[in-house]
């Protein structure tokens, strides 16, 4: 570049420079002192998960890793672990990098619309959000996700506007993005109206068909790994609508409200304490003020030509379209809902082509919009789910400040200064903004880290058990706090479920064979003795001599094995073969077992079942029956899907269909009370038996007619049927009596 050019650069970049430099300053003591701070309150459980995954992913695991986590971030991190640093700041400082990729993009984002000072102003904010702050560095996904979102967003702009070559990085940017967080995978919805918007894109199909190769290309390795670890590469794409895929760590509410997250705003957005308010609502009143602005310049001296038939047809459709959105919205699937929000917005646009950077202005409504569906569906509602919504949020209320900015217009020397005064002054409450939220948290930090002193006895307590039993990788772990006990102890172990007592806690441990249990609830078992303690962290260790024998029952399918000890009163141990959190393979597949493993079991449960083979199923099961083996059955769970269904369909030479219970039907024999058969107040439903010719069963109870615990008898063996999901019924309801007549008809 020669010495004119380079000039003329400085000249016209000058501001462009100086903001991105503040920029880096502002990012480079935030994010150094945010990890700091975290570094003293030690990982949260997703981080640990992430940290397990990310040994699993270097080479240095013990075969648990959770398949059901999206892998971008600890891969990221596994390649840290290979260079050498095993720690947990590798992940910290991950995310840290991540986050300032992403803020320097959405600077470049907020470029093609703003000013400098506008889009550092913008900056400023996002990373002042509250929300932003007390999760940044913390080693989750979400901040990442949205980082690798926004340059999937501004690549794609600069594809449309500027070079198609960008589509060779944006389409696998939003592969990544997904990959990051499954649920910003939502971002190709934003993606897809500013193509559409664009118009160009038959012009440039052949540069996004090789954009989407590469994206397909990035994805296979992953789909590889999780056939290999699971026997299905979909799942975890299959579930991305699933909150279950997720945790639900976090400050959450438990809600059906679909307005959540724009009530809760404030706590997102603006600081607590005594300017709480006040930053909020200066925040709303920039976004409703520039809104009117906005609506009032954009339609201003435009001749829509009412008396076209094209607009008018144009004009209904989009009425049309906003009334179905109103009508439908919570009430159909999100993806339903995000495509007709593109559809209006794609029609606005069409109906104001000429308006300048509407496009922009668009895609922001859309990634908005997006994401808040998305995330409102779902019943848990989690304050960190609010940072995939906040770049556009950033984004409207600094369109709010330009609209503001040219109705007060100040000029100097015809620049409008006010375009520039007014982002100094939301740049200021921003820096102190955050300034004061780093400083609130490190006191608070200092006055009461429990989450530290977990974290501190936890690493003691696996230190201890090292030296206590040095061949402790070889024997049975479980811990409540287990992603974090494979960490310390890099070593396998299974999850531990959630139980309501200590009882069945026990129980479980004692029917899977544990050898040490590692937890922050009490027990008092003299089958498992305190060895040891660190705090709220004890040790037990089993003694062999005083563990109960019961009968085991092998549970295949899914869900039961989150109630059926309790609803068997635990009398008999129910063996699940838990492969960790995507449940594929032996776990839930009746074929995947053969006939001599199945006979090591006077019992087998079915529930929400699976098969490779139906019929090799069926012939297996009738095998084992008949060698005196007892089945029980509720196909309840098979009622719906599309590869397991057995709604009207025979199995076992029954007829299965799914039909609806009366709230008090008549029960014989009527020596047991029941509850009433209600689902939240609806209608219960569940798996209604019919024999063929060629099977009978024996009724044990019946509801109105219909078997709802039945018994058929094969060679030495027998089936007990049960219907209208009674398991789950007598366990939701907590009925004893209908707890105890399950166990008299299996016979426990």
């Amino acid at each position: 570049m020669t010495r004119i050019n380079y000039q003329k650069f400085i000249r016209s970049h000058g501001l462009d420079i100086i903001c991105l430099i503040i920029l880096f300053i502002i990012l480079f003591l935030v994010v150094s002192y945010r990890i700091k701070l975290q570094m003293g309150m030690g990982p949260g459980w997703d981080t640990y998960a992430f940290l397990d995954n990310a040994l699993e992913y270097a080479g240095m695991g013990t075969g648990y890793i959770e398949l059901d986590r999206s892998p971008v971030l600890p891969f990221l991190t596994s390649l840290v672990f290979r260079a050498g640093f095993v720690s947990e700041l590798s992940i910290y400082l991950v995310e840290g990098i991540l986050f300032i990729l992403g803020v320097v993009g959405f600077y470049c984002l907020l470029r093609l619309r703003f000013n400098s000072l506008e889009s550092l102003a913008g900056c400023a904010v996002y990373i002042s959000f509250p929300v932003i702050l007390s999760w940044l560095g913390v080693g989750y996904l979400d901040i990442s996700s949205v980082s690798i979102s926004i340059w999937a967003i501004y690549t794609t702009v600069l594809a449309v506007k500027r070079n198609p070559r960008y589509f060779y990085l944006a389409f696998p940017l939003a592969m990544i993005a997904f990959l990051t967080r499954f649920t910003a995978g939502f971002v190709v919805f934003p993606i897809i109206l500013y193509i559409l918007m664009g118009g160009n894109y038959l012009h440039h199909l052949k540069k996004m068909l090789i954009g989407l190769l590469i994206s397909v290309l990035i994805i296979i390795p992953y789909l590889v790994f999780m056939y290999q670890k699971a026997g299905d590469p979909f799942i975890t794409i299959t579930s991305l609508l699933s909150i279950q895929s997720e945790s639900g760590s976090g400050l959450a509410a438990h809600t059906a409200d679909s307005l959540y997250y724009l009530k809760a705003m404030d706590i997102f957005v603006s600081i607590p304490g005594q300017f709480h308010n006040q930053i909020y609502y200066l925040f709303i009143l920039i976004i409703v003020i520039g809104a009117v602005i906005y609506l009032y310049n954009l339609f201003k001296g435009r001749n829509f030509h009412w008396n076209s038939s094209i607009v008018k047809f144009k004009t209904l459709l989009l009425g049309g379209l906003v009334l179905g959105f109103i009508f439908t919205f919570s009430k159909i699937s999100s993806m339903a809902s995000i495509g007709l929000v593109v559809l209006i917005c794609y029609v606005v646009y069409d109906l104001m082509r000429n308006r300048e950077k509407l496009d922009l202005d668009l895609l922001f409504v859309v990634w908005f919009m997006a994401q808040f569906i998305a995330h409102e569906q779902f019943a848990q509602k989690v304050d960190r789910y609010f940072i995939t919504m906040a770049p556009a949020l950033v984004y409207f209320l600094i369109l709010g400040l330009n609209q503001i900015a040219g109705k007060l217009k100040i000029s100097f020397r015809k620049v409008n200064i006010t375009s520039y005064i007014l982002p100094l002054l939301l740049l200021m409450v921003a820096l102190l903004s955050t300034n004061n939220y780093l400083i609130d948290m490190d006191h608070s930090m200092d006055d009461n880290n429990a989450n530290k002193d977990l974290v501190d006895k936890m690493e003691l307590a696996a230190n201890w058990l090292k030296e206590y039993d040095p061949q402790y990788s070889t024997k049975k772990i479980r811990s409540n706090q287990w992603p974090a006990m494979v960490w310390n102890l890099r070593t396998y172990m299974d999850k531990q479920p959630t139980w309501k007592t200590t009882e069945m806690v026990l129980h479980e441990l004692e029917k899977n064979d544990i050898d040490y249990y590692v937890s922050t609830e009490a027990l008092n078992s003299e089958a498992y003795p305190r060895v040891a303690q660190f705090g709220a962290v004890s040790i037990y260790q089993k003694n062999p001599s005083k563990i109960e024998n019961k009968t085991k029952m092998l549970y295949i399918g899914q869900n039961w094995q989150n109630y059926i000890d309790d609803v068997l009163g635990l009398k008999a141990y129910v063996i699940y073969e838990n492969v960790g959190q995507v449940v594929r393979g032996k776990s839930t597949e009746i074929d995947s077992h053969s006939l001599e493993e199945l006979q090591k079991y006077p019992y087998i449960l079915l529930y929400n079942f699976k098969w490779k083979d139906q019929e090799k199923a069926e012939e297996l099961l009738i095998q084992y029956v008949e060698s005196g083996g007892t089945l029980v059955i509720d196909a309840s769970g098979n009622l719906e899907g599309s590869f397991y269904n057995l709604d009207n369909t025979e199995f076992l030479d029954i007829i299965i269909t799914r039909k609806s219970l009366q709230a008090n039907p008549k029960i014989e024999p009527d020596n047991v009370k029941f509850s009433p058969f209600l689902s939240d107040g609806a209608t219960w439903y569940g798996a209604h038996y019919e024999p063929t010719n060629q099977s009978q069963i024996q009724p044990i109870v019946t509801a109105d007619g219909n078997i709802l615990i039945g018994e058929q008898k094969i060679g030495k063996g027998r089936i007990i049927w049960i219907g209208y999901n009674l398991v789950w019924h007598a366990f939701h309801l907590e009925n004893p009596q209908e707890k105890a007549l399950i166990q008299s008809a299996i016979g426990v």
